[in-house]
């Protein structure tokens, strides 16, 4: 009898002890599934930070529902970080349990995700795919509210392809539907879609009636981060019709709803929108100060669209001005950013191509690998079932004698270790394969974009800028020579458009050949001297360069870093410094190169303009860096400034 009372204890005090751990573990779960759900469409990194410690506790155990649910929810906030092919990676994981698990409806959500991760990709045949795929699905098994989003969706995309009549269909589908439920945000959505649509088809009094009836909705709903994006498609209209005081109300009423950080494209547009209504108006100042507006986000959000489109609305309204120079300088910039923008999309076909090509092999290699881990989880499983017999056989073996019951419980335990140990390895390496195949190729190809990017940035501010402040400033000093001297401006104006026209050519050649430039065919000495020789020309400032025991070039690299510092300093003394002079100065030491710029201008406070964070003083940080070289600032409001830096060479 005490024996039985001995076996009971024992087996109850495991089963309170295992019951306490799974409650504190499954309590751990559900706080971190909180936040990655709360935290995916607002702020994807902290929901990313939550789900990666997430992964191991789920993984570990039998519930696979939860598991494919934070890969759904992974890769919807990869989604909202633009990076679409973790979205791709995660959705795949996460459709590939819920078939297992017979859930077609998630299935269909992530049909959905994955779409919108290939249109965006530019894959439009893929992305129709997944897009009849989920309709498919919600059709057969979800509400009329899910099928009615899956159509909606499927308009959409029919939509941006600019199949209108497809479009029109599924959303006149999707809208009877949504018409006859109770879901009104989706339907304020519905009406608001049908008000684009109708207004693309020129239906424009149709368009509007569904943009007031989705207005409607959205106020009754309290929904006040979508009002201005309906008061803009209002404006739109009246814009179209000719009934411009009507529309550039709408635009002002967008306008205080709005922010940069809502919708950069949103805020852009609307900006753009109000611009060419007061041109319409022939309010040139207020058009000039609302595309100036625009420029000034896109340059800061880099969305060169709407910078090109800045310099249309300067073109029209200095040219409705007279300002015959200005309208022809933007025009110019406006065919420069055109070039750039082309540039750009070629760039991104290839990009495209070369993204397709390394998801394929991954996708390969994540099968491969997939392979290995279920053969492992048969092992888990036959473990498992292993600890299973042995636990039945400690019970009967407790019953009968406390020492075999003893014997077979160690065992039992020295065989579960040895079976996890195992595991547990295994999935290291197969984690370790997985991010460093991730690694190698997605980091390696945005890395790579972004320090292209940095580059042509770079590029255009220290070789254009520079030449355009001379520009300007000729044609500031051809003003007063026709002042002073009352002289045909004639001349100046023909030097000036050639200036003009040496900047165009300038930036094609940029563009054409960023890699070789004029330092590395010529010299770092002969560039220097060109560039001070066309800057004494234009009489803005004098000046000079002295170099020494540079008989012998410098490495092509250090040379254009060199020159393109040179022309950062020039460019923000021509802007800023209000200089008679600039001095430049080439040393080559036997272990370094020694360059000086020193101007006579008004100086400037060095710490305030580095709290400001300038581009030029941040250019000029980086190439100095980049060439572990170092640099000092002497300078002061009114007392000119000198810049040294050194560079080492190696030996």
């Amino acid at each position: 009898m005490k024996l039985k009372h001995f076996v009971l204890v024992v087996i109850l005090g495991f089963c309170c002890q295992t019951h306490g751990q799974g409650l504190e573990k499954s309590t751990e779960i559900d706080s971190l599934f909180s936040l990655v759900i709360k935290h995916r469409v607002r702020s994807p990194d902290s929901s990313l930070e939550a789900a990666k410690h997430l992964l191991p506790l789920l993984e570990g155990i039998e519930r696979n529902d939860q598991l494919a649910d934070l890969y759904w929810n992974m890769s919807t906030a990869y989604f909202y970080k633009n990076e679409y092919l973790n979205v791709i990676d995660y959705g795949i994981k996460s459709i590939d349990i819920f078939r297992k698990l017979g859930d077609s409806l998630r299935v269909a959500d992530n049909y959905t995700t994955l779409s919108s991760a290939y249109k965006y990709l530019g894959h439009r045949k893929e992305a129709l795919e997944y897009n009849l795929r989920s309709v498919e699905l919600m059709k057969q098994y979800g509400k009329p509210t899910d099928y009615a989003t899956s159509l909606y969706a499927l308009g959409n995309y029919y939509m941006e392809t600019k199949e209108y009549d497809k479009c029109e269909a599924y959303y006149l589908e999707a809208l009877t539907i949504l018409e006859g439920a109770d879901s009104p945000g989706k339907l304020a959505d519905m009406y608001f879609n049908m008000g684009v649509l109708s207004a693309v088809k020129k239906r424009i009094d149709e368009s509007s009636g569904f943009y007031e009836k989705s207005l409607g909705l959205y106020q009754a709903l309290g929904d006040e981060a979508s009002y201005p994006k309906v008061w803009t498609a209002i404006g739109y209209n009246f814009y179209v019709q000719g009934k411009f005081t009507k529309a550039k109300s709408y635009y002002l009423k967008a306008e205080q709803g709005l922010s940069i950080s809502s919708s950069t494209y949103s805020y852009c547009y609307n900006l753009a929108s109000l611009s060419r209504t007061e041109y319409r108006l022939k309010n040139y100042g207020s058009a000039l100060n609302y595309a100036k507006k625009m420029e000034r986000v896109a340059s800061e959000v880099g969305v060169l669209r709407f910078s090109i489109d800045a310099q249309v609305l300067f073109r029209q309204v200095y040219d409705a001005q007279g300002d015959l120079p200005k309208a022809y300088a933007s025009l110019q910039l406006f065919h420069i950013l055109s070039d750039s923008l082309q540039n750009i999309e070629k760039e991104k076909v290839v990009k495209e191509l070369t993204i397709k090509y390394e998801t394929e092999l991954k996708e390969k290699e994540i099968e491969k690998l997939t392979s290995e881990k279920k053969a492992q989880e048969q092992e888990v499983l036959l473990a498992k079932s292993e600890k299973n017999a042995y636990r039945v056989g400690i019970v009967l073996a407790v019953a009968l004698a406390i020492a075999v019951s003893a014997f077979f419980a160690q065992r039992q335990k020295a065989s579960q270790l040895r079976s996890m140990q195992a595991l547990t390895e295994r999935n290291v390496r197969i984690d370790a394969l997985l991010k460093e195949h991730e690694v190698s190729s997605l980091n390696a190809l945005i890395e790579g974009q972004e320090k292209e990017r940095m580059r042509i940035a770079e590029e255009l501010h220290d070789r254009l800028g520079s030449m355009l402040s001379a520009i300007k400033l000729n044609f500031i000093g051809s003003t007063v020579k026709k002042d002073v001297e009352q002289k045909s401006p004639e001349n100046e104006t023909v030097k000036t458009t050639q200036m003009l026209d040496e900047a165009v050519t300038e930036v094609r050649r940029i563009s054409y050949n960023l890699s070789t430039g004029q330092v590395s065919r010529y010299g770092l000495v002969s560039s220097m001297d060109d560039l001070a020789a066309r800057i004494n020309q234009s009489g803005s400032v004098a000046m000079k360069v002295m170099h020494f025991n540079l008989e012998e070039r410098l490495p092509v690299e250090m040379e254009t870093g060199i020159y393109r510092i040179t022309q950062e300093m020039l460019a923000n003394v021509l802007k800023h410094a209000q200089a008679s002079e600039f001095i430049v100065q080439l040393n080559k030491t036997e272990n370094s190169v020694i360059l000086t710029a020193e101007d006579d201008g008004i100086g400037f406070d060095y710490k305030e303009a580095r709290r400001r964070g300038g581009i030029g003083l941040q250019n000029i940080e980086n190439r100095v860096k980049k060439f572990r070289g170092q640099f000092s600032v002497d300078t002061a409001p009114g007392k000119g400034a000198i810049f040294t830096f050194e560079f080492p060479l190696e030996a």
